[in-house]
């Protein structure tokens, strides 16, 4: 049933403010003819681990619009009917205890070659502490939230597909709510669907994401929960950044600040404490990771002062807040938290609420190192525990024979890549070629850059952890269709891109061909200047052939970590275009890369010369 009330305070416009001294936002003029209902419709979502207190629900509706009005389920208690948190007596001062992570990458333990060092359940021995603390306290009460990336990029990945994934346990350990991170995406919204699915559908939020269908049911804008009496509302909030998933390119992301404002008019009164749970990262100039339109610290600048009263944020790795607040982290009023990465720190702020009619204010902000807090042995035992032993199963299990070649040594890898033909890329391009055909797609050639390689490996027998260093991402195989010009343009672009003597070695994007590619690049005076010559295409001048379509397959991530040089080199030479593959038409194939070169492997017992480990001559760097 909808909230009604004479007060009305919950419709877009009102004025009415739970808090009198936080400003709500003014919405855009609109006649009342133009008026079109957009209620959020408030659900519960109720824990499966005991709760201590807390009871949670889910705002289902699209928040990229003006938000008109609360729907309240009618199985829901009237008391969720009252519209003004500052109606609903609480028993005041009241101090809300919030831990809060980001970043986990699914790492709930380190494996280290002295053995597994507990990760998570630390985390929740300083959890279950504060929950006793607290329990009988009418007083106090304590969340636990993730602000995203809670899966991708560690060894963990290896059995997401065997319902061993961070949602299960936090649905078990009863965290609250998570924001949904960019690397959440990596494996495909369908498999993220069914991993939500799973957990018993474990709150997962994005206020800004305009979900795609298979997400609609399991993705949600916002979050109420019910602490001891006390409304807390949780907004997420996700980048548009560093998207690499097999369906990222047909996932639209609205204006983040926009789509706060317009859940701030109904969200703002209907709760005593409202959080942004944000994985847009810290600030557009953050370097550790690519913050697009906003950072948590633009997202506060351009909200009404003090309109929320957190910002817990996420996706940057910043390590914020050590001992205490730091004034440099309060922006427009608004203090902004964030935990390191990979379960490192927990961060744990303080809201007091003095009394009803004041507005809550964050008393303490500091990190608890990870380390130095004692492991919960029966969660370690019961949860964790089973979950190492099938990984250690996985990670250990042989896939055949390594050869002995300088170009699969990892400072090759790192220092190497870009300055001359690679075997190891060879084998990779080879080991795409044969999949994709395997696979059913006819391309021509494959080609790859050094992002997708973190480590090499020695001449020995190779086992699944082993290639899963040197491969930790989520990249999937994708097809592009390129003409022979394009395809020249591509080549000349890639000299321009070649490590050179006396400079130094970055990321620049320099891309590897398959065998099909046999070219020369003459370096020439400087980077302007580089050009690729010589240049055959399955045995056949390119020059030839520069009306033919060809089709080709890489990687999901392909040359994106080069963009920090791309806008360097581009605001230099303004006269010069670099090629952008984005351009060209293309289609995911939602096959693993890492996967798939696993059965290239196999195919030929191993990382071997039989299945591409050689250097045969295809690429040609003279420095002249």
């Amino acid at each position: 049933m909808a909230i009604a009330s004479p007060c009305a305070v919950i419709l877009l416009g009102s004025p009415v403010n739970s808090q009198p001294n936080l400003p709500v936002p003014k919405p855009s003029a609109r006649s009342e003819s133009a008026f079109v209902p957009n209620p959020l419709r408030l659900v519960a979502a109720p824990y499966l681990a005991k709760n201590q207190g807390r009871s949670r629900f889910l705002f289902i509706g699209d928040a990229t619009q003006p938000i008109t009005a609360i729907d309240v389920d009618p199985n829901i208690s009237s008391r969720y009917q009252i519209p003004r948190a500052a109606d609903l007596p609480i028993v005041t001062p009241f101090r809300l205890k919030i831990l809060h992570f980001n970043d986990l990458h699914g790492r709930i333990a380190h494996l280290a070659p002295e053995g597994n060092i507990p990760v998570f359940s630390r985390l929740v021995s300083r959890y279950h502490q504060q929950q006793r603390k607290y329990a009988n306290n009418p007083q106090a009460g304590v969340l636990l939230l993730s602000a995203g990336d809670d899966m991708v990029g560690t060894p963990f990945d290896a059995l997401v597909s065997e319902c061993n994934h961070a949602y299960d346990l936090y649905q078990t350990l009863g965290v609250d709510a998570a924001a949904l991170g960019n690397h959440d995406l990596d494996l495909g919204t369908h498999a993220l669907a069914k991993m939500i699915q799973r957990s018993g559908d474990f709150p997962v939020l994005s206020a800004n994401l305009l979900p795609p269908a298979q997400l609609k049911k399991v993705v949600y804008p916002a979050a109420l929960l019910d602490v001891k009496g006390v409304r807390v509302g949780i907004i997420g909030l996700t980048t548009s950044a560093q998207m690499k998933g097999s369906d990222a390119r047909h996932l639209t992301f609205v204006d983040p600040v926009q789509v706060v404002k317009n859940l701030l008019p109904v969200l703002r009164p209907y709760c005593h404490v409202l959080i942004i749970l944000s994985h847009l990262g810290y600030d557009l100039h953050s370097t550790s990771a690519t913050v697009e339109d906003y950072g948590d610290r633009q997202l506060a600048e351009h909200l009404p002062s003090g309109a929320v009263d957190l910002i817990i944020g996420g996706h940057t790795h910043h390590i914020l807040n050590e001992t205490c607040l730091n004034q440099e982290n309060i922006v427009n009023g608004i203090p902004i938290v964030q935990a390191g990465t990979l379960g490192r720190f927990l961060g744990e702020v303080t809201i007091t609420l003095r009394d009803e009619q004041q507005p809550a204010t964050v008393t303490n902000a500091k990190l608890s190192v990870t380390a130095d807090l004692p492991v919960e042995p029966t969660f370690e035992q019961t949860q964790i525990a089973p979950i190492i032993t099938s990984l250690h199963q996985k990670l250990n299990h042989p896939l055949g024979m390594v050869a002995d070649h300088p170009d699969l040594e990892t400072d090759a890898v790192l220092n190497d890549f870009a300055s001359h033909e690679s075997a190891f890329a060879n084998f990779i391009t080879a080991g795409m070629v044969a999949q994709a055909q395997k696979n059913g797609y006819e391309v021509d050639f494959a080609l790859t850059d050094a992002a997708v390689l973190c480590a090499g490996l020695p001449p020995a027998t190779l086992v699944y952890g082993d290639w899963f260093a040197v491969m930790p991402h989520a990249d999937t195989l994708r097809l592009f269709q390129i003409t022979g010009a394009q395809l020249w343009d591509l080549l000349q672009d890639n000299a321009r891109r070649a490590n050179r003597y006396g400079e130094a070695h970055l990321e620049r994007g320099f891309v590897q061909f398959s065998g099909q590619i046999r070219y020369k690049i003459q370096l020439g005076e400087n980077r302007v200047v580089a050009q690729a010559t010589d240049i055959v295409v399955r045995g056949i001048l390119l020059k030839d052939q520069l009306a033919h379509t060809f089709t080709f397959v890489t990687h999901s991530f392909i040359r994106q970590p080069a963009c920090h040089w791309e806008a360097k080199f581009s605001q230099k030479h303004l006269d010069i275009a670099l090629f952008n593959l984005d351009v060209l038409p293309s289609k995911d194939t939602e096959l693993l890369l890492r996967e798939a070169l696993i059965t290239h492997i196999k195919t030929y017992g191993g990382v071997t010369k039989a299945g591409g480990v050689v250097r045969d001559g295809r690429l040609r760097i003279d420095d002249i």
